[in-house]
């Protein structure tokens, strides 16, 4: 296992600056750093850590211990400004922090302006059916906040689906059906007049009644749906759509076999 720096921390290398600021996300927060070599020998650093301050302004909290990323080499008596990454839990709340930054018996103040995160994921990503127009769709989804923030949650109502390949299906059943009498003007019509037929009407969602309205920063939930596949679906083909919660989206697939299954 690599040794977090080499040197002597006080002695043969040491920070320049009295105080340092972190800010971002808990996933990318970052702040600078001086180090200091005034040694005759050239000096590595790592990782450092943090520890709990004794005493902190009104308006910050104190964090808890953490550890500080670096990529520092230094010559014999030089120095340079390095950019330190601080890693942090993905569901710190947004809001200032206080720390301080330990190296061997040196201490050095930091202040954490940690930024908000939003970030939903939803498992799975893409799901598939088989059945017929009409039959009830049952499926399940698992919610997960990934940031450190609460998220609000928006249901859909309805999902559109849409035959796989539709457009280039339909171009060659209205050429088929042209005849080299016929003008411009019917063929548009017809071609237009087809497009229409084969889309289908929106698919009605329902989500289960105890639905959240919100979930918090870390929280993990489940929610069961029932899809009821449109009018006018045919058998043997492939229809595309998405679910969308939020700003995410599930894609859908459904293949018109005669029968409704539980999704896969």
């Amino acid at each position: 296992m690599k040794e977090p720096y080499s040197g002597q921390p006080g002695t043969d290398w040491h920070l320049s600056k009295e105080f340092s600021s972190f800010e971002g996300t808990p996933l990318d927060c970052q702040g600078e750093l001086r180090f200091v070599n005034q040694s005759d020998a050239k000096v590595k650093i790592r990782t450092l850590q943090t520890e709990v301050p004794s005493r902190t302004r009104k308006e910050c909290k104190a964090l808890k211990p953490s550890e500080v990323s670096v990529s520092v080499r230094l010559p014999p008596h030089s120095e340079a400004s390095v950019l330190a990454s601080l890693q942090l839990p993905p569901d710190t709340p947004p809001g200032l922090y206080q720390s301080v930054l330990v190296y061997g018996k040196q201490k050095l103040p930091i202040e954490i302006n940690v930024k908000e995160h939003f970030e939903l994921q939803i498992d799975p990503g893409h799901i598939s059916a088989r059945a017929n127009a009409g039959d009830a769709i049952h499926g399940k989804i698992t919610l997960t906040n990934s940031g450190n923030t609460r998220i609000d949650l928006s249901d859909v109502g309805m999902v559109w689906l849409r035959e796989q390949n539709w457009i280039g299906r339909t171009l060659v059943y209205s050429l088929r059906e042209s005849s080299a009498e016929e003008n411009y003007e019917a063929f548009a019509n017809r071609v237009l007049h087809d497009f229409q037929n084969q889309m289908l009407p929106a698919a009605r969602i329902v989500f289960d009644t105890d639905k959240p309205t919100a979930i918090d920063a870390g929280q993990r939930i489940t929610r069961s749906f029932t899809l009821t596949a449109p009018p006018g679906m045919k058998k043997g083909r492939r229809y595309l759509g998405f679910i969308k919660i939020n700003e995410n989206r599930i894609w859908l697939e459904v293949f018109c076999t005669g029968s409704a299954k539980e999704l896969a």
